[in-house]
C-alpha cells in the first residue's frame, strides 16, 4: 500500500499511524507523567483541593441568620482561646494513645501466638479469623459493643462480672465519665488490633531463624532473645503501625458517635464530636474548618516528625 495517495496527501490508516507513533514517542518520554498522572488528578480532587477549601472557609465567619464575612484568623483565636477546647483535644489524646497502646499491645500479643503456631495452614486460619474484625464497618463495631457495654444484667460484661461475683450491681458503663472513655478507647483499640496484629506478624515471619538458633546457642533467656533479636526486627513494623492506628484514632468519630455521642456530658467528646457539633448542629462551619484544619495540622507535623526522625534514625541504625 502507498504511503501517500496520488495528491500527495496522507491516506487516513498513514495519518493514524503517524498519530499512534506521536502518541507512543509522547509517553515513552513522558513516562513519569503517564503513569502518575492519573493518580495526581485523583489526589487533588479528593484531597488537595477539599483541604484547600477547607482553609479558606476557617478564614471566614459562619452563623446562621449572619451574612459569610471575612474574619482571618479570628476562628483560630477563637478556638485557642475556648476552654473547652483544651479540654477536647485532652479528651483526643487521650482516645488515640489509648487507643494505640492498646492495638499495639494486643495486636504484637496475638502476633506472637500465631506465629508460633507449627502449621502454617492452621495459622493462616488463625490470622484470617482475626482479620473478620476489621472487615466490619466501624460504625457497626460500635453499635455491638455499645450493646456489651449495656449498663444493666442484660449487657454482656455486666452478666459476666455479676455470674463472677466480682461486682453486685450492675455498672453503668456508658453513662460514667471515667468507664465511658475506657469504653470508647477498647473499642476503638479492638477495631484497629487486627491491622497491627497483620503487619507485627509478616515482621515476625520475616525474622532469620538462625538468629533464633544462635541466642540458644549463646545460652539467651526468652526474654533477653525477646529484646534483643524480635524487637529490634520488629521496630520498622511497629513503627508503621503506631502512626497509621495513631493518626485513625486521632480523627475517629465512627465509634465515639454511635456509642456516646460524646457524652456524658462532655467526657468523650473528642475532636471529631466537637467539629461535628459545630458544624452540623450550631451551623457554625467557620469555626468548625478551624478545628478540622488544626487537627490536619497536628497530624502533618506528628507524621512528618515520626517519618523524619524516628523512621530515620532506625534506618540510619
Amino acid at each position: 500500500m502507498p504511503l501517500e495517495s496520488e495528491t500527495g496527501l496522507k491516506t487516513p490508516e498513514t495519518r493514524y499511524e503517524s498519530l499512534r507513533h506521536q502518541v507512543s514517542q509522547f509517553a515513552n518520554d513522558h513516562i513519569l507523567l503517564v503513569l502518575l498522572g492519573p493518580a495526581i488528578l485523583v489526589i487533588t480532587a479528593i484531597f488537595i483541593y477539599p483541604v484547600f477549601y477547607l482553609i479558606q472557609q476557617s478564614l471566614y465567619l459562619t452563623l446562621p441568620g449572619a451574612v459569610e464575612r471575612f474574619v482571618g484568623a479570628q476562628n483560630f483565636v477563637t478556638m485557642l482561646e475556648n476552654p473547652e477546647f483544651w479540654d477536647y483535644f485532652l479528651n483526643t489524646l487521650i482516645y488515640s494513645f489509648g487507643s494505640l497502646a492498646i492495638s499495639l499491645g494486643s495486636g504484637l500479643i496475638i502476633a506472637l501466638a500465631i506465629n508460633h503456631v507449627a502449621h502454617s495452614r492452621l495459622r493462616d486460619v488463625y490470622a484470617t479469623v482475626l482479620m473478620f474484625s476489621w472487615a466490619i464497618p466501624l460504625a457497626v463495631v460500635a453499635l455491638i459493643w455499645r450493646w456489651l457495654f449495656t449498663g444493666n444484667e442484660l449487657g454482656l460484661f455486666n452478666m459476666v462480672l455479676m455470674n463472677l461475683g466480682l461486682i453486685e450491681f450492675p455498672i453503668a458503663w456508658l453513662s460514667t465519665p471515667e468507664f465511658a472513655m475506657l469504653a470508647v478507647t477498647l473499642t476503638d483499640a479492638w477495631a484497629r488490633m487486627p491491622f497491627a496484629m497483620l503487619v507485627l506478624l509478616a515482621g515476625l515471619q520475616s525474622i532469620p531463624e538462625h538468629m533464633y538458633d544462635a541466642a540458644k546457642v549463646d545460652g539467651a533467656t526468652t526474654f533477653q532473645t525477646f529484646r534483643a533479636i524480635t524487637v529490634q526486627y520488629l521496630r520498622p513494623y511497629i513503627a508503621i503501625v503506631a502512626l497509621i492506628n495513631w493518626m485513625f484514632a486521632f480523627r475517629a468519630f465512627a465509634v465515639v458517635f454511635p456509642m456516646t455521642k460524646g457524652g456524658p456530658g462532655v467526657s468523650t467528646t473528642v475532636f471529631s464530636i466537637h467539629i461535628y457539633r459545630e458544624g452540623m448542629i450550631n451551623f457554625n462551619y467557620g469555626y468548625a474548618s478551624a478545628v478540622a484544619v488544626f487537627i490536619i495540622a497536628i497530624t502533618l507535623v506528628v507524621a512528618t516528625f515520626y517519618v523524619t526522625k524516628v523512621m530515620g534514625d532506625m534506618e540510619a541504625q
